[in-house]
């Protein structure tokens, strides 16, 4: 099965692409019981794999602490809001994430929580979603059973179903996973021949002087594919999920009737840092851009509700492609 590749974090308006749900909207509970002195019995626990063994977790968690950036998005996927992350920005995060994040308590920066400040929020659960060494793993544990799923190993679809069976959430998991391919299967149906017309490349900057192109392990581009979009060359063959080239190098773009660059945080808008590509006076010449087929969209997705933020954008773009 293809795996994921998890966007990097890089400037502030990035954020919101990396890591892009209908929220579930039900509650959470904790299962309870009383001893023969009517004292609370200990929460009622199970045990789950993750990529650093089993690990037992309360039945049903209630207080969820996000040990980086991306597992936010996927815990309000399932109908919780995380008691505490890691990094920033949260309060430009889109309509579906940002009213229930930009009040969210920070406990470090992307990639690295405090401990003590984890210790503080007061968590039955800690979830980290990237790569973690021992010393923090061991760390984390010591305040309260911590679960390490990397969603750089794992598809959308995956991380919805690991996150379902972490949180006692596996209804909800499942109802996402069924949303997302019936949005998916509803896009191919709609607008087949204006899918079988056009070709695509996912494109931005990288840096001030180079771009990438998104090949098929890039989490945008699968939900692209998802939906029956074909991928114009670079993109359909290279092997990697991003392949960076030098702006002299915009003219490999040539072959794609349609371009999508990262949109702001409004999800329509183009992003500002994607100015050094789209400024170029060689992209003004690309024949996508020549005839008006270059779309702002939603970018990075890190859950299966950021994956259906680009599907109802792609719907849009796709709809006035039909039109053209």
């Amino acid at each position: 099965m293809t795996t994921a590749t998890v966007p990097p974090l890089t400037a502030p308006t990035n954020r919101r692409r990396q890591f892009l749900a209908a929220a579930a909207g039900l509650t959470t509970v904790l299962v309870t019981g009383c001893s023969t002195e009517d004292a609370p019995a200990p929460a009622a626990r199970r045990t789950v794999q993750t990529d650093k063994g089993p690990v037992e977790v309360p039945a049903a968690a209630q207080r969820v602490v996000c040990a980086d950036f991306y597992g936010a998005f996927a815990v309000v996927d399932l109908g919780m809001i995380p008691i505490a992350a890691s990094g920033s920005g949260y309060a430009d995060t889109g309509a579906r994430y940002a009213p229930k994040l930009k009040g969210v308590t920070l406990i470090g920066d992307f990639t690295e929580p405090n401990p003590e400040k984890v210790a503080a929020a007061g968590p039955d659960l800690i979830l980290r979603t990237i790569d973690t060494g021992r010393a923090l793993y061991e760390q984390l544990s010591a305040i309260a059973p911590t679960v390490v799923i990397s969603f750089q190993k794992l598809t959308l679809p995956e991380v919805a179903v690991r996150c379902g069976e972490v949180l006692g959430r596996k209804e909800q998991a499942d109802a996402l996973l069924t949303q997302y391919r019936q949005a998916c299967a509803e896009i191919k149906a709609r607008y087949a021949e204006t899918l079988a017309r056009h070709t695509f490349t996912f494109a931005q900057a990288a840096s001030d002087a180079s771009f990438w192109t998104l090949g098929k392990a890039w989490t945008d581009t699968q939900v692209l594919v998802d939906c029956g979009v074909q991928l114009a060359k670079p993109s359909a063959t290279q092997p990697k999920a991003t392949q960076e080239y030098s702006l002299e190098r915009i003219d490999v773009l040539k072959d794609s009737s349609v371009l999508l660059i990262p949109a702001a945080p409004d999800g329509t808008s183009p992003a500002a840092d994607n100015q050094p590509l789209t400024g170029s006076a060689v992209w003004k010449t690309l024949p996508a851009v020549r005839a008006g087929h270059v779309y702002p969209v939603v970018s990075g997705a890190s859950s299966l509700g950021n994956a259906l933020e680009l599907v109802e954008r792609l719907d849009t773009v796709l709809a006035e492609l039909t039109k053209s």
